[in-house]
């Protein structure tokens, strides 16, 4: 098992066209992609422009096959042009 939290930063202006994104890249990592445990969108209490895609997986193969999938691969592109900076990903291993 493995948890990924993708921490993002996203200008103000493009909020909501990422959030659309975003959630036709839940939609299709939920219903494509093998070892998906859990895949979903947060908004920060404090900051509304700082959201996370937190995600669980069966493996980090797993993870790292979801990265190649088609709908991922689409969707990257326009997702990181509404960033206001790098994100931050980081990937969890249970102790």
């Amino acid at each position: 098992m493995i948890k990924v939290v993708a921490k993002h930063f996203i200008k103000a202006s493009m909020l909501d066209e990422y959030i659309e994104l975003s959630k036709q890249l839940v939609e299709a990592t939920i219903k494509n992609d093998k070892g998906c445990v859990s895949y979903a969108l947060f908004q920060d209490a404090s900051d509304p422009c700082v959201v996370a895609m937190i995600e669980e997986w069966e493996s980090r193969e797993d993870a790292d096959e979801h990265l190649k999938s088609k709908h991922f691969l689409d969707l990257v592109g326009p997702l990181v042009a509404c960033g206001a900076k790098p994100s931050d990903i980081n990937y969890f291993i249970p102790l």
